[in-house]
């Protein structure tokens, strides 16, 4: 029965129908919501602009982009950074695109489930906001997450993330049910503070699905070894 109240939502908008049509041709998609709004983290925005500087030749990615709002405000924050954006759903990408063809013609769209979509690009940053996270985990918050998003493709994700990141990039992890600190990745990382930014909220599970006794974490920014 909630199975089937939840299709016949998601029908009834542009956004639902999009996601059904995405997991119709195989995505593998994440966070089943696509709720997002204009600058969301200003002091992660700002901290991480501050880092990378003005430099003309700074590459962004904003994985799991949802309708485009992340994407825009980054280039509010780093006008002169080229900055790709990627979604599974493709109604998301079709409107994100219509926002930004002229407030930011710089931003290059991709309709993808991969950090990869456009090949061969390494970038500075890569921004996967509330992404790697299942709304029903917050909700219900089960003993484990194995039914809902297992450990195994958090860590598969960011290990495609770490492939699309160049030496001494930034990762930028906010809104996951799982600590990067756990995934075989980290090894290659140390993470940074952020000042002025709140601590990102649990539930949070481990390497064996089961729900771990952390209210909290203030790690979710991390910079690669060089």
């Amino acid at each position: 029965m909630v199975r089937a109240v939840r299709l016949v939502r998601a029908m009834a908008t542009p956004l639902g129908r999009g996601r059904l049509e995405a997991l119709w041709h195989g995505a593998r998609l994440y966070q089943p919501a696509t709720v997002t709004r204009p600058d969301r983290h200003p002091a992660l925005f700002a901290y991480v602009a501050a880092l990378l500087g003005d430099r003309a030749d700074v590459r962004l990615l904003s994985f799991g982009c949802s309708t485009g709002e992340e994407p825009l405000t980054l280039a509010c924050y780093l006008p002169h950074a080229r900055i790709d954006a990627i979604d599974a759903n493709p109604a998301c990408i079709a409107r994100a695109k219509r926002s930004a063809r002229a407030d930011a013609p710089t931003i290059r769209f991709a309709c993808a489930d991969r950090p990869d979509a456009f090949a061969g690009t390494r970038y500075d940053a890569v921004f996967c906001l509330s992404v790697l996270r299942h709304g029903d985990l917050e909700a219900k918050r089960p003993p484990t997450c194995t039914d809902l998003l297992p450990f195994a493709r958090f860590a598969e994700a960011v290990d495609a993330l770490d492939r699309c990141l160049g030496p001494g990039g930034l990762l930028v992890l906010w809104g996951c049910n799982f600590r990067f600190a756990d995934s075989p990745v980290a090894a290659g990382y140390r993470a940074l503070t952020v000042p002025g930014q709140n601590a990102q909220p649990g539930p949070f599970y481990g390497p064996d699905d089961q729900l771990l006794p952390i209210a909290e974490s203030s790690a979710f920014l991390f910079v690669k070894a060089g």
